[in-house]
Order: structure tokens, then sequence, then C-alpha cells
């Protein structure tokens, strides 16, 4: 056989091959699934957390599901893994959705990661967004000069006047405009 005809029988062989294999490729009985399309539920987390260099440590936000006739809904507080807003899964599963509409490149992981002491993060040059799902994890980061404008139209999610005046109060603290925003409207914080 003359190499031409051995590039030709390689170059049809690819080519036979190339659409069979994608076939075979789009037909398998366990597509990979995006953690971010995972359900859901009332254990869902979302973490916001970033501390720049400065005077003080700034703590994440984090949001947890609460059912819609808890006392906690619509409260925040001080707890080991930072300042924790409490939300209704309604409102979880539209901060999710947004988040995952998001032009942020998502790291997605199996393992489900349970959040400890905001104190023991470690610093990032970006404010990190973790969602913890009952089966696994997504993270994102955001840089600085961006911040602002990805968190921007996530206020629509929340629907709880505390909660959205959490963060919109978050997104002050890195130089974020929130026009309208009343520093006093809560005064147990």
């Amino acid at each position: 056989m003359t190499s031409e005809r051995v590039r030709f029988w390689v170059m049809a062989l690819t080519l036979l091959a190339g659409p069979g294999a994608s076939k075979l490729q789009s037909n398998q009985n366990h597509p990979h699934t995006s953690i971010l399309n995972s359900p859901v539920d009332e254990k869902t987390v979302v973490r916001f957390f970033y501390d720049p260099p400065g005077e003080y440590f700034h703590k994440p936000l984090v949001f947890r599901v609460v059912k819609e006739d808890d006392p906690l809904l619509n409260t925040a507080s001080v707890h080991d893994e930072g300042q924790t807003a409490y939300i209704s899964l309604p409102e979880m599963r539209g901060l999710v959705k947004d988040l995952a509409h998001t032009s942020l490149a998502w790291r997605e992981s199996q393992s489900v990661e349970v959040l400890g002491p905001y104190k023991k993060l470690p610093a990032s040059d970006d404010m990190e967004i973790l969602i913890a799902f009952s089966d696994g994890t997504a993270k994102a980061e955001i840089s600085p000069k961006a911040l602002c404008m990805i968190l921007r139209p996530l206020d629509a999610a929340f629907k709880a006047p505390r909660v959205l005046w959490e963060f919109q109060g978050f997104r002050l603290n890195y130089g974020c405009k929130v026009p309208g925003f009343k520093p006093g409207a809560y005064p147990d914080v």
C-alpha cells in the first residue's frame, strides 16, 4: 500500500469513527449532571465570603432555609459560620437559580461541604460563593471589580425585607452603591 492510500484510509476511518464516537457518548446511561441543577431543599446553603485587606474582618454572609412559619424567617444573626440570614425555600430556589445563570465559572464537586467557623476561612483575593446542596457543592469566585455588578441583580431573589436589607448592607461593605438603603432600619444589628 502506498503512503497516500494509508493516509486516505486513516482519514476515512477517523471520519467514520467521529460521528459514531460522539453518538456513543451522547447515549451513555449516566451523563454528567451539573451540581447546580441539583434540587434546592431545606439543606441547601449559600455563603458569600470576601475579606479584603483592611482594618476589620468581613464576616461571610450565609443564607439558610427555614419553613414559612418558622420565627427565624426574615431574621439574621451571627453564628460560627458567619452572619446567617434565614430565608424561605422559594427565596433559596430563586437565589440559586439567579447564581447559576451568572457568568461565573463554577467548580463542582460531588462532596458535600459542611460550613465551619468563619474565622478559619482562608484569605482570598476574590469573593468566594459556595452553594452546598444535599448531593454536592458548587463554588465560584468574583473579582472585586465585578462584585457589585454581579451581586446587584440578586436582590430580586429576596422577598423578606430584613434579608434583603442584610444582603444590601453586605454589598455596601465592599463599596457597592445601594440606592435607598437605610442603615438603621434594623436596630438589633
